[in-house]
């Protein structure tokens, strides 16, 4: 019995009042009692047993109330929700009670009501046709909540509703009927759908593979078909379709799309620091185009460098770089409010249309995104204080001017090329490319093309004699200074390029580029005093006037590099510039006698700079130096992740150059930047053949709606017709 308290009550209220009424009947019949109704007045026994049994209902009716009260969580929890009478009277047939309501509605949870009359939700959600044997048919009463009441009175209308929810419930259709919904939620439709899909996935992943193959090394699409007959001359199952060159690229696009995707869900739902790093280039083709690189902890605590996307730019203006830049982030999934709140730096070269302190790219990002911290590229850095040491020390100029006349004279001619080669193999010498020198490739290639001179020297030499026009740069080659000159430059060279390809590394960070600028300068005030081994070298030839069995004069017009002023100008331009905040995270710039609060204030004031956790870093870092460094705490971790998230070079995007070079060719030049990207993408991020889930890529793609490599839907691609020649026979 689950009676609401309000009926209780209005029970006890009916119970006294009656009471009252006998006990003032019988007072007012006691003073004139009639002789045909005395047996009719209650006696004080009779009153007595009528107080006795209203005070037993009494008990009763409280015992009643105490489990009603401790069943109606239960009730309330299993029916979700109280029906309220106006809600019973608007829903439910006007029979029913509120208790008959709820027992219905929980024993049949299929039962439903609208405008008073029933209907069953399982009926009308199942199709008819769905299962269903021969002689049965679908309720249209049952399903469209048409299910009335019949009868004169209460009872009889209630009798008929509980006859016609049996003979529903015991029906063959409303079996059948919850049978296949049973089955629906068990997704065996889709289940079943995948077993037949089966045996496609197994061709399909064959071609998708073969088109990742393509993709990853920058192959053209016009190889699948070879591809695919060769490995079905082989005995591998690749289905019918699927075979073409169009259908190479559009699966590339869909791999390249569920990648990007896939890093875009991980940084994002991860919450983690993010730094993008752009540079502007032309293609082949001359349209102008931005490339855009990520750093961020993608799937790991290391923070990584990848390619994201390359975007083609209606102009070159700051304001058209910036708006394709925050176009791109938006398009893939970088809202603005997560940008706001994990965008952590931007990273680009040093061109005034990146840099430019009023309107820039950096300027404008920074008046969205105020906490942005901008970095210039260390490897752009590196260049620009060579460029400055060649302004400031005299003689560098000379040198320079010399290296490119050879460049000219040997890039230029097959010819004089040739003579060269014969020329080092007379005296026994691998001949070592000559390129440009402190051009606008990186300080590497220079290193590169003054190590050829220096080891090809003896064949130069022997080149130039022999033939009368060479005799002006004969005259140069085999001076005194020039040989001093080109032992200074191949110290400096060395030790410029190990940095350059030190700060190019991917896994480079800011304190690790701060340690390897520090030691550099230091190099360069030592070789101040002390020579390198090259320069040492040269100075011994100097002495003796022979130099690689070559003998050497002097020449006041070649200018002699003063070699102190020379290395003091580098350790001077070559400054670190870096965050000296940073310096207070490695130990060992740490002082002898270390205070518990030092450098509390530099890490308050990266956490504020970078949004991290301010008092749970300063703990960690007070753990941090207490543990001498030989932990790191995982209070401290958040701040060295942001630190680390900073790019230290864009040397990523010259690799994308790079790739983009070597995919948009001469032959090859009709691609749009689109297709281009993705392809970029695959070769630069995408992992090696061996480790590439094809399965997960297939999945997707059928899933939208594509083909099948075994689809029969379609017709197969024709063998391409070749003209047989008589020689085959032979073959």
């Amino acid at each position: 019995m689950e009676d609401s308290e309000e009926d209780i009550n209005e029970q006890f209220e009916n119970k006294e009042q009656i009471l009252n009424e006998l006990q003032d009947k019988a007072q007012s019949d006691s003073t004139v009692p009639r002789r045909s109704e005395r047996a009719k007045v209650p006696t004080e026994k009779m009153l007595t047993y009528q107080r006795e049994e209203i005070s037993k209902k009494e008990k009763r009716l409280l015992t009643l109330y105490e489990q009603w009260k401790i069943r109606v969580p239960e009730t309330r929890e299993r029916l979700k929700l109280d029906i309220s009478e106006k809600e019973m009277a608007d829903l439910w047939p006007e029979c029913w009670s509120q208790a008959q309501v709820r027992y219905f509605s929980t024993n049949y949870k299929w039962l439903i009501s609208r405008n008073q009359k029933l209907g069953c939700s399982v009926c009308s959600q199942v199709c008819a046709r769905v299962d269903m044997q021969q002689g049965q048919r679908v309720s249209q009463e049952w399903s469209g909540c048409l299910i009335s009441s019949f009868g004169r009175d209460k009872a009889a209308q209630q009798n008929s509703l509980r006859k016609k929810i049996k003979e529903h419930r015991d029906s063959i259709y409303h079996k059948k009927a919850v049978e296949i919904k049973e089955k629906a939620t068990q997704n065996t439709m889709q289940k079943h759908i995948e077993d037949m899909r089966k045996a496609d996935y197994a061709s399909t992943c064959n071609v998708f593979r073969t088109a990742y193959k393509i993709g990853k090394h920058g192959r053209p699409f016009t190889d699948m078909p070879i591809d695919v007959q060769l490995q079905v001359l082989n005995g591998v199952k690749m289905g019918r379709v699927l075979h073409s060159n169009n259908s190479c690229a559009n699966i590339l696009d869909h791999i390249a799309a569920e990648m990007k995707k896939k890093v875009v869900n991980d940084i994002v739902m991860n919450e983690r620091k993010l730094c993008v790093l752009i540079d502007e280039s032309t293609t082949i083709s001359g349209k102008s185009v931005l490339v855009v690189c990520l750093r961020s902890a993608i799937s790991s605590e290391n923070p990584d460098t990848i390619f994201f996307e390359l975007i083609e730019l209606q102009g070159t203006t700051a304001k058209d770089i910036t708006e394709a830049l925050l176009g791109c982030l938006h398009n893939n999934g970088f809202d603005p409010h997560y940008l706001q709140e994990h965008l952590l730096a931007f990273a680009c070269d040093g061109a005034s249309v990146m840099l430019g302190r009023k309107a820039g790219v950096a300027a404008q990002l920074c008046s969205k995104f105020p906490y942005l911290f901008v970095w210039h590229c260390s490897n752009h850095r590196l260049e620009l204080a060579v460029c400055d040491v060649l302004k400031e020390v005299g003689g560098i100029n000379h040198f320079k001017i010399f290296l490119d006349q050879l460049y000219s004279l040997y890039h230029a001619s097959p010819k004089n090329q040739r003579e060269l080669i014969e020329s080092a193999h007379n005296v026994g010498q691998h001949l070592l490319v000559i390129g440009r020198v402190l051009s606008v490739r990186w300080v590497a290639s220079s290193e590169r093309t003054v190590k050829a001179v220096w080891e090809n020297y003896q064949a130069l030499q022997v080149h130039f004699t022999s033939r009368a026009k060479y005799k002006g740069l004969n005259d140069v080659l085999t001076t005194v200074s020039f040989v001093v000159n080109l032992g200074i430059m191949y110290d400096a060279l060395t030790e410029l390029s190990d940095l350059s390809r030190m700060l190019q590394r991917r896994d480079m960070t800011l304190d690790q580029a701060d340690r390897q600028l520090d030691r550099q300068i230091r190099v360069f005030e030592s070789m101040v005093s002390t020579p390198g081994p090259y320069t040492q070298t040269a100075i011994e030839a100097e002495k003796e006037k022979i130099f690689r069995n070559v003998c050497l004069h002097e020449n006041q017009r070649v200018i002699k590099i003063n070699h102190g002023q020379f290395f003091r100008s580098l350790a001077e331009n070559t400054d670190s510039h870096l965050l000296s905040d940073i310096k207070v995270l490695q130990s060992d710039s740490w002082p002898a006698s270390l205070d518990i609060q030092y450098g509390d204030a530099a890490v308050r004031r990266l956490c504020q700079r970078f949004r991290v956790g301010e008092r749970q870093s300063v703990l960690g870092f007070r753990e941090y130096k207490d543990l001498k460094a030989s932990k790191t705490p995982a209070a401290l971790k958040p701040l060295l992740t942001a630190v680390h998230t900073i790019a230290v070079s864009t040397s990523e995007c010259e690799r994308a150059f790079s790739s983009m070079n070597d995919t948009l060719t001469d032959k090859r030049n009709s691609l749009d930047i689109k297709r281009l990207s993705n392809l970029i993408f695959l070769k630069c991020n995408g992992p090696p053949l061996d480790q590439f889930n094809a399965q997960t890529y297939v999945q997707t793609w059928l899933a939208l709606g594509r083909r099948s490599a075994a689809s029969t839907n379609c017709e197969a691609q024709s063998e391409r017709k070749v003209e047989p020649k008589t020689c085959w026979s032979l073959f």
